[in-house]
């Protein structure tokens, strides 16, 4: 009996320490400290270690802590406080912490510090899990949910993409502190809206466009297939060994919602009536049967020289066009010879004296008009890796070569919009002159004007510029500069309604029109009168100093200044003492830092703001022309819309890697094999179609002059959209993705008017 009382005594002595220990012996999960302190480990929290601490995130929304050592003042947002803290082991700020930019510049106060739940749920402490608020998903909560998650996102007609995945596809650049957290729908073609939820509906041409003069810019494409063989076999299959004509392509051809159709495997030598078929057996009626023209031009000469380049132009049935497609192209391809000027057709005789050869190609290039898909739609494709890896349009392997596959326009790209749509009233022209060899005019005006006509053209063109104050004459209007040319589209009096018309950029020398692109009929009719249509928009010369190089049916348009040496150096063994430090760089991130200074290799260059009159973003429509030499520019002007700008400072000068022969002619001594080397090229432009010409680096190997950019200001006040969804005379319906047209107007798109529907 003493012996059991002397035990429970014991035990109750025990049970008076145990009161004085740590909370529940910190659960296992920290450690007892003195005064009776649970320090908890790891992900654990709470006096007795028991709850879960939950993953961290960067903060959706976040607010200042405040005073949390209790010191009476916030420290900086780059002084951590509070160390050893269950939540925050590492210690915290007071103030938001410090972060970086997409260019990697501090930034202070951001408001997106790492919190729990990232501040956009609940954490669970039983769990350690975040239970996120509606909207965000993850196991911190850290991303923006897309519109329908988890059951139905994007209403099943998209994908879920981060913000810089959406960007990339825009072919723009998103770096800030949410790149991978905020999540929108990338929708299917035919589908939009922020849960893709919506149809579109067909588009149609308005037909109270079409007028007595009005007409459509359909689509007109060039296909070329090409190879740099001079002679035996064009093209192979691509198998081993294999020794016989053959091979395949196919066109990957954009709807106008942006779907992609591939065509079937189209022979390597096909006639104009298999492409066709081709094109027109793709499903679901994309391109319409027999709306489709196809002309084919083709050379296979062999040889060497100038003399091979004997295109003729084929019809379906292989006879010879009674209008002869006229081909003037000055194709000079990087992929293949590097900055080496190609004399195909059309090139200047200087050129060719001072290239290092003149290569030809042989092939087919294909003219295909696509009158069944009005607006504008992306470019088409050539596909040669039909077999997966391998290419299925080759060249012999004993005899190796280059295939070479190109897709361009010559001013005939599909348009939605039409920016020219005021016409000059009263008022024809003829197309007179040829095309000079040198000097700053073309050597082709507008002619076949009566002193009227002269007049009332005047009056139509209006200024150039975005000033009165230079305005002549009675009939307020400028002559044109170089700077701010007139651009005009002529449409021949006697056509169809898919003409679709040519631009030309035109001044006032004093006594005639001059056209700064050596304009010549498409079909060699130098007698055809044009309409003219005038806009209330504008055309600038972005820089008198950058200067635009590009390849031919190129979609990268690089810009440099040829003038520049490297970091101020030596010019001619004399130190400058300026440092000519400009390097072409024509974006509107540019230009709004431009007359700040700028380090490149540790040496200062200087961003001289007279350098650049404008600047081009993505999405801006522009050009180019070669003023010093106009006769050297293409004889058809597309309009390019700027899909993504990339520009850093280059490494070099341009003078650094275009070595010069003593006579300033001859041998190209240092030049680049291909574009990839040009490291002093890095101010890249990338269009939305290819170019149809072709420009050099001005140096003294190529006796050339530069091309400048230009960019076109739209006036809402000249233009009109035309194709469009139910041919703006319907509503769409975006449940059922169906137009439901006006009284009066029918079919599946309402472009046909209707008395019976009335």
């Amino acid at each position: 009996m003493i012996r059991t009382l002397a035990i429970a005594s014991f035990f109750a002595t025990l049970a008076g320490f145990a009161d004085a220990e740590c909370a529940n012996a910190c659960n296992g999960h920290g450690k007892c400290t003195s005064y009776d302190m649970c320090i908890c480990n790891r992900n654990w929290q709470a006096n007795d270690c028991s709850e879960r601490v939950c993953l961290y995130g960067l903060a959706h929304v976040d607010t200042p802590k405040g005073d949390l050592d209790m010191s009476g003042s916030i420290s900086n947002s780059d002084t951590p406080v509070v160390d050893n803290h269950m939540t925050y082991p590492y210690g915290t700020t007071e103030q938001f912490p410090e972060m970086r930019d997409s260019d990697l510049n501090t930034v202070l106060n951001s408001a997106h510090q790492y919190m729990e739940c990232s501040n956009k749920g609940k954490c669970e402490r039983d769990t350690g899990n975040c239970a996120c608020y509606d909207g965000y998903e993850g196991v911190s909560c850290q991303r923006a949910s897309c519109p329908g998650y988890p059951e139905n996102t994007c209403s099943g007609h998209g994908t879920c993409k981060t913000i810089k995945q959406l960007a990339a596809k825009s072919n723009s650049v998103y770096e800030l502190w949410d790149r991978d957290l905020t999540m929108g729908c990338d929708c299917d073609p035919g589908y939009y809206g922020a849960d893709c939820s919506q149809r579109t509906c067909k588009v149609g041409i308005d037909p109270l466009y079409l007028d007595d003069s009005s007409t459509v810019k359909y689509s007109v494409y060039n296909f070329a297939t090409l190879s740099t063989a001079t002679t035996g076999v064009l093209f192979t299959d691509g198998l081993y060994a294999s020794t016989s004509e053959g091979g395949s392509w196919a066109i990957r051809f954009f709807d106008s919602h942006g779907e992609d159709w591939v065509t079937r495997a189209i022979p390597a030598s096909a006639t104009c009536a298999e492409v066709q078929a081709a094109l027109e057996a793709l499903p679901n009626d994309v391109i319409p049967v027999n709306s489709i023209f196809c002309h084919r031009l083709q050379n296979s000469a062999s040889g060497s020289g100038v003399a091979q380049e004997a295109w003729t132009t084929s019809m379906e049935d292989g006879t010879v066009s009674p209008h002869t497609l006229t081909v003037n192209y000055k194709m000079s391809l990087w992929n293949s010879y590097g900055f080496t000027p190609m004399s195909v057709l059309g090139i200047d005789a200087a050129d060719v004296a001072n290239s290092n050869a003149s290569p030809t190609v042989r092939g087919f290039v294909y003219r295909i008009r696509f009158l069944g898909n009005p607006g504008a739609l992306k470019q088409p494709e050539i596909e040669i890796y039909l077999d997966g890896i391998r290419p299925s349009l080759s060249t012999l392997a004993t005899t190796p070569a280059t295939v070479i596959t190109k897709v361009w326009t010559d001013g005939q790209q599909g348009e939605s919009t039409d920016y020219f749509a005021d016409h000059c009233d009263g008022v024809t022209a003829t197309i007179a002159g040829t095309v000079a060899s040198s000097g700053s005019t073309s050597g082709v005006t507008l002619a076949g004007m009566s002193a009227t006509e002269l007049a009332l053209l005047k009056t139509c063109l209006g200024e150039a510029d975005f000033t009165t104050s230079n305005n002549v004459d009675v009939y307020d209007w400028d002559f044109g500069t170089i700077y701010h040319p007139h651009l005009i589209k002529l449409i021949r009096t006697v056509t169809t309604y898919t003409d679709g018309g040519y631009y030309a950029a035109i001044y006032w020398d004093g006594s005639a029109f001059q056209i700064i692109n050596p304009f010549l009929s498409p079909d060699t009719l130098a007698t055809d009168n044009y309409e003219i249509y005038t806009t209330k928009g504008t055309l600038s010369m972005v820089s008198s100093e950058a200067e635009a190089i590009f390849s031919f049916a190129s979609n990268k348009i690089y810009v440099t200044n040829s003038t520049n040496d490297r970091n101020g150096e030596l010019v001619g063994g004399v130190a400058n003492g300026i440092g000519l430090t400009y390097t072409g760089d024509v974006s509107c991130e540019y230009s709004t830092e431009r007359t700040n200074a700028h380090y490149v290799s540790g040496l200062l260059y200087d961003k001289v703001d007279s350098n650049i009159k404008t600047c081009l973003n993505s999405s801006d429509i522009f050009t180019f022309l070669n003023t010093e030499n106009a006769w050297m520019n293409s004889p058809y002007i597309n309009l390019y819309t700027a899909t993504s700008l990339i520009t850093k400072d280059p490494k070099y000068a341009v003078k650094d890697v275009w070595a010069t022969t003593s006579s300033g002619s001859g041998s190209a001594g240092g030049a680049l094999d291909d574009a990839s080397d040009s490291n002093f090229m890095t101010h890249i432009i990338t269009t939305n179609v290819a170019t149809n010409w072709e420009a050099h680096i001005k140096t003294d190997i190529v006796l050339t002059s530069p091309f400048r950019l230009y960019k076109f200001w739209p006036s809402k006040a000249s233009q009109y959209t035309y194709v469009a969804e139910c041919s703006n005379r319907g509503i769409c319906n975006t449940e059922t993705g169906l137009c439901e047209c006006f009284p009066g107007y029918t079919s599946d798109s309402c472009h046909e008017q209707s008395s019976i529907s009335l």
